[in-house]
């Protein structure tokens, strides 16, 4: 409704890209490779995995057996991503 309502009065100033006070210079559409990317979920997703394994360190002392197995079984899985992550070398390193 507020389409209809409102004035439109389009101007070559009102349409250009506004960044931070300058005028825009280059293209806007810049590719990236996907190996950044990847690369920094890799990262992201081990960060988390050392935090949770602090925490597991931090309360090995009172965990119950069940909790040291579940806790292995986690560092077991790490390893095969990381083994994983290692044999597909060409999507990790830059």
């Amino acid at each position: 409704m507020s389409r209809f309502l409102r004035p439109n009065k389009p101007t070559a100033w009102k349409q250009m890209t506004y960044e931070c006070g300058s005028e825009p210079i280059g293209e806007a559409n810049v590719q990236f490779r996907f190996q950044y990317y990847s690369f920094g979920i890799i990262f992201l997703i081990f960060d988390l995995v050392a935090t949770f394994l602090l925490i597991w360190a931090v309360a090995f002392g009172a965990l119950s057996n069940t909790g040291i197995l579940w806790g292995m079984v986690f560092l077991v899985l790490l390893m095969v991503g990381v083994a994983y992550a290692l044999k597909r070398e060409e999507t990790i390193w830059i």
